[in-house]
């Protein structure tokens, strides 16, 4: 059994701090974590392959530098990590990249089942597995809380309605996991050492493949246009009132009175 994993990054939210009436975001500390959703996804894979015989290979959600990441699921325990490269991927969004990944699935041999987050924590994207699944042409789960595989199938379970419910799928099958389905376990540390050695050598941990051998480069054109960061106003302090009961809502109402005459 083959089992696609699907990473991204983001930043640590713990180094950022958002001024509102500076207009801008300010990165005190720039470290990064697998995607929340994503991680989930990573777990879920490794718990199939602790219970069955089966490959886990890892390939990069966005175009960013996502190698460390890569590295990161090497050393919990998948087989393989695949980092995409190519000056035209650099401004790729979701559509360009379901292209791209699903190109390497097809190059990999295909995939039984492929794990994705259902959603990312910087920007709320969830299109990326819905799209790889139509693409791949299989089945696709959506917002599961565990997966499992027996007997041929895939088993997933998803909350519906406040309850629980169990589904399975033939393969291939695309499953995305819902943010804090699972806790993803520590990196092994004798793999933790080892995959950071020859880093950019021959024999290194991760593949490099060349987005321009997988896809043509018009593929690659993005269709979403980026129009910047946008910040609300910045929040007014409000007036303390004090007094009697009817004095504060008399004060409260007064107020309420000058806002709406602005």
């Amino acid at each position: 059994m083959r089992i696609i994993v699907i990473l991204g990054r983001v930043l640590d939210p713990s180094g950022i701090v958002v001024k509102g009436s500076a207009g801008r975001i300010f990165v005190n500390r720039e470290e990064y974590l697998i995607q929340p959703a994503d991680a989930c996804a990573l777990e879920a894979a490794l718990r199939i392959k602790d219970g069955m015989a089966a490959e886990v290979v890892a390939l990069p959600r966005s175009p960013l530098p996502d190698d460390d990441i890569l590295r990161q699921a090497i050393a919990r325990g998948a087989d393989r990590a695949i980092y995409l490269t190519g000056p035209a991927l650099k401004a790729a969004d979701e559509a360009a990249m379901t292209g791209v990944l699903t190109a390497a699935i097809e190059r990999l041999g295909g995939a039984d089942l492929v794990l994705i987050g259902s959603t990312t924590l910087d920007t709320g994207q969830g299109q990326l597995g819905l799209r790889l699944a139509e693409a791949l042409g299989g089945a696709q789960i959506t917002g599961a809380w565990q997966v499992s595989s027996a007997d041929g199938q895939v088993q997933a379970v998803l909350q519906r309605n406040g309850r629980y419910v169990a589904v399975e799928a033939d393969p291939p099958v695309v499953v995305t996991l819902l943010p804090g389905a699972l806790k993803l376990r520590y990196p092994d540390g004798v793999r933790l050492i080892n995959v950071y050695r020859g880093v950019g050598e021959v024999g290194d941990a991760l593949e490099a493949w060349d987005a321009a051998d997988l896809v043509d480069e018009a593929a690659l054109t993005p269709l979403v246009e980026s129009r910047g960061k946008e910040f609300a106003p910045e929040r007014e302090r409000g007036v303390r009132a004090s007094g009697t009961p009817a004095e504060m809502a008399q004060a409260a109402a007064d107020a309420l009175r000058q806002r709406m005459r602005r």
